[in-house]
């Protein structure tokens, strides 16, 4: 149906004179009626009662003019969600994500987020960086944040930040009484680390353990840095763990920076190439904003410098 043809009825409606109805809405009495004709036939039944004297209501006009403004009210609403899910206001989205990035950047930015967007319904989902990806070639989610890039031309990573690599280890510890330690006291020393096999990050430790000298015994790998930082308060190992990890620490885990410093560990937001849905464009928009990063500056560098950091 011609969503005119009910505007013309809902006037005339009211003003029950096609002289009047036509004043309002800027036409002239003839197509008016034409048009009022034209919806009677489309909906089957007449709307009106016409006469030399007076125009009056059908039964069924009666209920029209009743459900008139149910359907215009509908209508505005089902355009002011079109626009506001053009402008991602509204829409769903799905985050990929390792536990050790639950503080600092990703919790304010959907703090942010949450707070601009009311109307998007994201979740959150704790996967490791291999399943984040597939998921997210398998189009199951929307976006992954996880540490250290991933060359894929069918991905795009963005480097969020960059924080310093720290050594967790126990209140207890012979060492943890100093303010500076090198990586090369740590030789021979029991460590807990996260699970190679699920962990491109675990490899970067081990990388920089062997370039300090020694190979890292690993007494126990774990998934989530949960784990990890309650086995480093039980006393069981140290960790190497990037320093925003100490706003999840219990209590009995100390840590302390490193000299000569270990080269950053980065933080990536991973998205398909071709999704350009809104949501997802406000959502990278907040990270940005959070992060001091622009798409800008992350268009200019090749995607294979990023996945090497």
């Amino acid at each position: 149906m011609d969503i005119r043809l009910l505007r013309y009825f809902s006037v005339l409606a009211d003003e029950l004179h096609f002289g009047r109805a036509a004043a309002r809405l800027f036409m002239s009495q003839p197509p008016l009626s034409q048009q009022i004709r034209l919806l009677e036939d489309e909906i089957g039944t007449p709307l009106f009662v016409r006469s030399h004297h007076r125009v009056e209501l059908t039964a069924a006009g009666r209920t029209l003019k009743e459900q008139a403004p149910l359907v215009f009210a509908q209508l505005n609403r089902a355009l002011d969600l079109t626009r506001q899910a053009g402008r991602g206001q509204v829409g769903e989205l799905e985050i990929g994500m390792i536990s050790s990035v639950m503080v600092g950047l990703l919790p304010e930015a959907l703090r942010q987020f949450r707070e601009r967007y009311p109307g998007v319904e994201w979740r959150l989902q704790e996967m490791t960086p291999a399943a984040q990806v597939a998921a997210l070639k398998e189009r199951r989610i929307d976006a992954c944040i996880f540490r250290l890039g991933h060359e894929d031309p069918a991905v795009r990573s963005e480097l969020l930040q960059h924080e310093p690599i720290v050594m967790a280890l126990p209140a207890t510890h012979r060492l943890a009484g100093h303010t500076s330690l090198a990586l090369g006291d740590f030789a021979g020393e029991p460590f807990v680390a996260f699970e190679s096999k699920r962990s491109r990050f675990a490899d970067h430790l081990l990388h920089l353990c062997i370039q300090a000298g020694f190979a890292p015994l690993v007494r126990q790998q774990v998934t989530e840095v949960q784990t990890l930082l309650a086995l480093v308060s039980a006393g069981f190992g140290v960790a190497l763990l990037p320093g925003s990890t100490a706003n999840l620490a219990p209590p009995g885990v100390v840590f302390r920076p490193l000299e000569p410093a270990l080269p950053a560990v980065p933080l990536y937001v991973h998205y398909r190439v071709d999704d350009h849905s809104p949501v997802l464009k406000a959502f990278l928009e907040t990270l940005r904003e959070v992060s001091g990063t622009s798409e800008d500056a992350v268009a200019a560098q090749p995607q294979s410098a990023l996945a090497s950091r």
